[in-house]
């Protein structure tokens, strides 16, 4: 410890000066790295949060399909028309997408 402060001592202000300023850059380097490691790990559980929501969509949506198609098959529409004492006339049947 004793050969450390003796070195210092013998610094000028200048090399005082410059070694400070390394000393402080490296600081503010090392919590600009944390500091943005830490917002990487925010934009990542944030996307990671939206690519849920739109599989969780996306899985309605296919859903969605499947009960439209479901509703919209055939026998299920000739059943309707005899019950109700109509005919099936499959060139009224449109299709929205």
């Amino acid at each position: 410890m004793r050969v450390i402060e003796d070195k210092i001592k013998t610094f000028t202000r200048v090399e005082k000066a410059f070694y400070g300023s390394i000393v402080i850059s490296g600081l503010i380097l090392a919590i600009g790295i944390v500091f943005m490691q830490t917002k990487l790990l925010q934009v990542q559980s944030d996307m990671a949060a939206t690519n849920q929501e739109i599989s969780v969509k996306l899985l309605e949506i296919e859903d969605a399909k499947q009960a439209v198609n479901d509703l919209a098959r055939k026998a299920r529409l000739l059943e309707i028309a005899e019950k109700e004492g109509l005919t099936f006339n499959n060139n009224n049947i449109g299709v929205a997408e």
